[in-house]
């Protein structure tokens, strides 16, 4: 009888603590997202007064052939972004695991992009993009690999490319020091085992490496995944989406929308199209942590 009255007392204890900062929580975060939904139903405009007008902004984006152009390179650029982010932040986390000299040096390096203010890296990258003044196209023209300058910023097949690269390039101290704590947990005795059996570099990576981080793997991919599909200050600062969309995701199409077309309603229900796809990734990331746990 008292054991269970002591947990009564510890459950009403927890929900009287946790209390205040799930108020505050959905004060901060609940009270914005509601508004917003509900002003996606609206023919909102900066000045005036909504006017509910159901799912005509939702019709007119889904019928809008710019909206799912935007969609699809937001997909090309998350999937590549993340893809090649891991494929080299698994290399240089195993290259930086291994003792040699100068290795603090070279860690230290490797983080400076993500220590980088975004809007600092966004600026740099533009200017060493430029066509007349950029480093990257005089660089090439000296080294006699083209004849013309690259359009990096303006050219439709290639400002998609451009603001990918900038995105991996800031992004991969994340993969590169999330998997090499990863790396450091690893029995060094599974490697010993495995070469006493015969068993190369290429197959201990594959059969030991990966299999042990790949609880890490995945969480650094889910988290990544959802930060860059949310991405707006780099490729709003590059290129600002263009050309004719050709580098525009969801996040910069919804700040056009809203504040250069001044249609908040539409913008609102432009982004609110993506949130069945965040609760998916949110629910695969929760499921995975729980299954780990």
């Amino acid at each position: 009888m008292h054991a269970e009255t002591t947990r009564k007392y510890d459950r009403a204890l927890g929900y009287a603590l946790i209390l205040p900062v799930a108020f505050v929580i959905f004060v901060v975060i609940g009270v914005p997202f509601v508004n917003a939904v509900y002003l996606s139903f609206t023919n909102k405009v900066v000045g005036m007064d909504p006017k509910f007008v159901g799912l005509d902004n939702y019709i007119h984006i889904f019928t809008d052939k710019e909206y799912w152009k935007v969609l699809k390179n937001t997909f090309i650029y998350t999937v590549s972004s993340v893809g090649f982010k891991l494929v080299i932040g698994i290399i240089l986390a195993v290259v930086v695991n291994e003792p040699f000299f100068g290795r603090g040096f070279v860690r230290m390096a490797l983080l400076i992009p993500w220590a980088l203010s975004g809007m600092v890296v966004s600026i740099t990258w533009r200017w060493m993009y430029d066509d007349t003044y950029g480093i990257i196209n005089s660089l090439l023209m000296r080294w006699n690999l083209i004849d013309l300058p690259i359009p990096w910023t303006s050219g439709m097949s290639i400002a998609l490319i451009s603001v990918i690269i900038v995105n991996v390039w800031k992004g991969l101290p994340f993969f590169i020091f999330s998997l090499l704590g990863g790396l450091q947990t690893i029995d060094q005795q599974m490697y010993e085992a495995a070469t006493i059996d015969g068993a190369g570099w290429l197959r201990q990576f594959f059969y030991i490496t990966v299999p042990s981080i790949m609880p890490i793997i995945s969480i650094t991919v889910l988290l990544s995944t959802i930060w860059t599909f949310n991405n707006f200050e780099s490729i709003w600062l590059i290129t600002g989406g263009g050309p004719l969309h050709a580098s525009a995701v969801v996040s910069t199409y919804t700040y056009e929308i809203a504040f250069q077309q001044n249609k908040m309603g539409q913008a609102l229900a432009a982004a609110g199209s993506v949130i069945p796809i965040l609760i998916l990734m949110i629910v695969i990331y929760s499921r995975k942590v729980g299954t780990d746990q």
